[in-house]
């Protein structure tokens, strides 16, 4: 009897060891990293790729469905509206002509929602700014790969916002800075706005912050962008834009909008710069991230001369001594100006800049 189960038991294990072993793993814990992907309205938007806990690539990813903030099911962000879209990065180095540029852009229908099948990460288009009946949408996806799938339903969240024509991912600065007769430059004075969070950014955009103001000024071209820099005095006097240049930065130049511009012109009070279409600017040649809509540029030192009257008024009285050129007796200057915003919608903008305590010559 024991021989018999002995024999059993190895025929048992025999068998087992002729099945091929089972190959691949799909996790029962793939999850989004963020319970909400917020989304301002006509703006690109990515969402960060979804966790996958161990499972085995490749995974194929798809949007099942659909549902409102009531539970209701909604085809409204597959609907397509027509769009234009840049098919790959606008490069100054090499699209030097309007001809160029535009075979880099694409009207077309598409929706407002797009997913990777292989990462699974989303992407709302600038489409979502004709999406009007509700901001919150709930997204069922389904992952799959060699192992088996997994519907995932409720996966998460999408808030659209309102379209943000004018995005301030970075710092910006109006700067006055202080020659001094010995060699460098002091800080005189910084106006600044640090981001889209800074209470002053209402000012800015509407047209009362004493330093910076980005207006929209006509909706002409209605599918390109033109934007006018101004850089002016304390009192509103442009500056010769001949006298704003860029910053040096070893043999070139830190990032400018100069670069993300197909034409460039000026007059007597401003600089002008043309692409067509938003967002603008499209090029970062130093920076990446939100550090690419950093842009600079300098003024030379005859642009303006410091007032020292209205800068004692607020400041105290100063000793101008460190400063003073020896040779002409004025104080030795310059305005360093840094822009960090991003402009989403087309027609003719005005980006304003005034230096602190300033007067043109």
């Amino acid at each position: 009897m024991k021989n018999l189960i002995y024999i059993c038991l190895a025929v048992l294990f025999g068998f087992m060891a002729c099945q091929p072993p089972e190959v691949g793993y799909l996790s029962d814990d793939i999850h989004a990293l963020e319970d909400t992907i917020f989304v301002p309205r006509g703006v690109f938007t990515k969402s960060a790729p979804p966790a996958i806990e161990g499972s085995t690539y490749p995974l194929h990813w798809e949007i099942t469905g659909i549902t409102d903030g009531q539970g209701n099911f909604t085809d409204a962000l597959f609907e397509e509206h027509e769009i234009l879209t840049w098919k790959e990065g606008f490069n100054p180095d090499t699209d030097t002509t309007l001809a160029l540029v535009e075979e880099k852009l694409e009207l077309t229908n598409q929706p407002s929602i797009l997913i990777n099948s292989v990462s699974g990460e989303f992407a709302f288009t600038q489409a979502t700014r004709m999406v009007t009946d509700n901001d919150i949408y709930h997204l069922n996806v389904k992952a799959s790969n060699m192992r088996g799938e997994r519907q995932l339903d409720d996966f998460v969240v999408a808030k659209l916002g309102p379209f943000q024509p004018v995005e301030f991912p970075v710092e910006m600065r109006s700067r006055l800075q202080l020659g001094k007769v010995d060699g460098g430059y002091d800080i005189g004075y910084t106006s600044t706005i640090v981001n889209g969070d800074d209470e002053d950014v209402p000012s800015v955009l509407d047209g009362t912050h004493p330093y910076i103001n980005i207006t929209k000024i006509s909706d002409e071209p209605s599918l390109g962008i033109k934007v006018r820099m101004v850089i002016t005095d304390s009192y509103d006097n442009p500056l010769d834009p001949e006298k704003v240049v860029f910053y040096p930065s070893g043999a070139g130049y830190l990032q400018n909008y100069h670069d993300n511009s197909i034409e460039t012109t000026t007059d007597a009070e401003a600089t002008y710069f043309e692409l067509p279409a938003p967002p603008f600017p499209q090029y970062g040649r130093t920076y990446s991230g939100n550090n690419s809509y950093l842009m600079y540029y300098l003024t030379s030192g005859d642009a303006f001369t410091v007032d020292q009257e209205a800068f004692e008024a607020d400041n105290g009285v100063q000793d101008w001594t460190p400063y003073t050129d020896p040779d002409t007796g004025e104080i030795m200057n310059r305005a360093y100006i840094r822009w960090g915003i991003k402009i989403n919608d087309s027609g003719t903008w005005e980006i304003k800049m005034r230096i602190p305590y300033t007067k043109v010559k």
